[in-house]
């Protein structure tokens, strides 16, 4: 494959039906499985947006608002106007209206990281840095 795809990694961020004190658990997994994901599509040589990020806007200090609906619209943007493939982690309320909007535009889906083919960027995006950070 010559050109990087950009792909939008959907998959479950919220916890549904459990206590509090796990729902915060079951989030922070959730968020480590995205970025795990997000890293092993950069190995293929692929950029990867992960809308799960956003967490990190809305549990700051200085947010003092739910954005739920602002979140979803921002994941849409980079869904609609971004990417060109979807990486779907598992299903739940979110990443599945993402899903039925990528498959209406027609994008690649993924589920596997084995089924994304490695771009001939693989190499450049894998290899070590070497830039030393002190």
């Amino acid at each position: 494959m010559d050109e990087p795809l950009r792909i939008f990694v959907a998959g479950p961020y919220c916890a549904y039906n459990c206590d509090p004190h796990l729902a915060t658990q079951v989030t922070q997994r959730n968020l480590d499985t995205a970025i795990w994901i997000a890293n092993r599509i950069i190995d293929r040589g692929h950029y990867a947006f992960v809308p799960h990020l956003t967490h990190y806007l809305h549990i700051h200090n200085s947010c003092r608002v739910d954005r739920k609906d602002w979140y979803c619209e921002y994941d849409n943007t980079f869904l609609d106007l971004w990417a060109n493939a979807l990486f779907l982690i598992a299903p739940s309320p979110g990443s599945n209206k993402e899903l039925e909007r990528a498959v209406q535009r027609g994008y690649l889906i993924f589920n596997h990281v084995d089924d994304i083919p490695k771009s001939h960027s693989a190499n450049r995006f894998s290899e070590a840095s070497t830039m030393v950070i002190k």
